[in-house]
C-alpha cells in the first residue's frame, strides 16, 4: 500500500511538471509574440517620455481619489480632460493602441484553453 501512495504521488508530480512545463512554453511564446513585444516597446517609449510619464501618473492618481469617492463629480470632469489629453499624446496613444492588441491575444489564448477544458462547450461555440 505505501508503494502505491509513492507511486501515484511521483505520478501526480509528473503529470503537474508537464502540465508547468507546458505553461513555461505559452509563457514563452507569449513573450516572444509581436503584440507582447510591440507592447513593452511602446511603454519604454512612454516611460522615456517625462511629459506622457507625468501624464500616466496623473491619470493613475486621480483614479484612485475618484475609486475612494465616487460621487465627485469635480474629479470626473477632471479625469474627462485628462484622458482626452491623453488620447492626443502619440506616444500613449500607440501604448494603448498596441495593449488592446495585446489583450485580444490573451482574450483568444484564454478562448482556446477553455474550449480545451470543456470540449462540448467548443462544439457549440467553433473558433
Amino acid at each position: 500500500m505505501k508503494i502505491l501512495r509513492i507511486f501515484i504521488i511521483n505520478w501526480g508530480f509528473l503529470l503537474m511538471s508537464k502540465v508547468m512545463n507546458k505553461a513555461e512554453k505559452l509563457a514563452d511564446a507569449i513573450v516572444e509574440s509581436d503584440e507582447f513585444v510591440a507592447m513593452v516597446n511602446a511603454e519604454e517609449k512612454i516611460d522615456s517620455d517625462q511629459d506622457a510619464s507625468e501624464l500616466v501618473e496623473e491619470i493613475e492618481a486621480l483614479q484612485k481619489k475618484i475609486d475612494k469617492s465616487k460621487d465627485d463629480e469635480k474629479l470626473k470632469k477632471k479625469m474627462a480632460s485628462l484622458q482626452k489629453t491623453m488620447w492626443q499624446n502619440e506616444k500613449i496613444k500607440s501604448f494603448m493602441q498596441k495593449q488592446q492588441k495585446f489583450n485580444k491575444l490573451m482574450s483568444k489564448v484564454h478562448k482556446r484553453i477553455n474550449q480545451k477544458l470543456s470540449p462540448k462547450a467548443s462544439e457549440n461555440n467553433p473558433k
